[in-house]
């Protein structure tokens, strides 16, 4: 059983868990909000203003949880770049394709390649024949800001990964089938990342979230949604949109699975993570605890 570890904007939540014939087992969980400013998520500029304050509220949940050690972490979204590269050839030897990607990526990263990070999935050919690798990229030093953070509390990285990605792992059951979307709404800003036969194809950050909803300018994020899903099609050749699966804060999911629904005329629905992961007896608020649970039951 391994432990998951979420760091947002807002809170950071801890937990242990893992999947035992199909069903999860949840065993410890413990969270703390981060005071504003403390984080500010960038691709290329400094995101901890405090690494001894943040720290210090990671050592408070170890101690509450008896976490220690190794850790699987899900940090925000806006740190990441994914992207499909195409290529006749990738190199066998996984150190090898890396830097082999990462020169491919020069010209989409705000940052020079050698200081990328980057994981891939098996490339598969497309259509043309070319090999299609999709790769999660993040600046080296931003990277290494999380994990002096982690050292600060005793604890160290096993895996870093994204946040919305650790959703999907979470919620991995409705996703696996077809071509499925699945939108994360946060406070002023939302992930939209869309998977064909369970595996990540295509993702975007929404500069639109709860504030915008909030205000009544709903069409602002029902319209970048929409219009995203259109570009990943144009783009990526990805193949129609079959349904979408949605978290938000409070209780605004149903009304923006609702409108949405109608913007993209297929099934949108908030998402069950409880059903998801045949999660009976567990809290009704699994789905904020969903990032943290699937850095957890992530395969390393």
């Amino acid at each position: 059983m391994a432990w998951g570890l979420e760091i947002d904007t807002e809170m950071v939540r801890l937990c242990r868990a893992e999947m035992r014939r199909g069903r999860l087992q949840l065993q410890r969980r413990a969270e703390s909000a981060v005071p504003p400013g403390l984080l500010r998520p960038s691709p290329k500029d400094a995101n901890v203003a405090d690494a001894g304050a943040l720290g210090g509220f990671l050592q408070a949940l170890c101690k509450n949880t008896g976490c220690r050690g190794w850790v699987r972490l899900a940090l925000p979204d806006p740190i990441f770049t994914m992207r499909t590269l195409a290529t006749d050839e990738v190199p066998t030897q996984r150190d090898e394709a890396r830097r082999f990607l990462r020169w491919q990526a020069r010209d989409l990263l705000p940052f020079l390649p050698e200081e990328a990070r980057l994981d891939f999935l098996t490339p598969s050919a497309g259509a043309d024949g070319r090999l299609r690798a999709i790769c999660l990229m993040a600046r080296g030093r931003i990277l290494a800001e999380y994990e002096e953070v982690l050292a600060r509390a005793g604890l160290r990285a096993a895996v870093l990964d994204a946040r919305t990605i650790c959703l999907a792992q979470a919620a991995s059951a409705p996703l696996t089938r077809g071509t499925t979307g699945l939108l994360a709404v946060g406070e002023k800003r939302s992930t939209l990342l869309i998977l064909q036969e369970g595996q990540p194809r295509f993702w975007r950050l929404v500069p639109e979230g709860r504030e915008s909803w909030a205000t009544g300018d709903r069409t602002r994020l029902l319209r970048e949604v929409a219009d995203s899903v259109i570009y990943g099609r144009e783009s990526e050749g990805l193949a129609a949109l079959q349904a979408m699966h949605l978290t938000a804060p409070g209780s605004m999911a149903a009304e923006v699975a609702s409108a949405l629904g109608e913007w993209l005329a297929v099934p949108v629905t908030p998402l069950n993570l409880g059903a998801a992961l045949a999660a009976g007896g567990h809290p009704d608020d699994l789905v904020r605890w969903g990032p943290a649970i699937g850095a957890a039951i992530r395969p390393c």
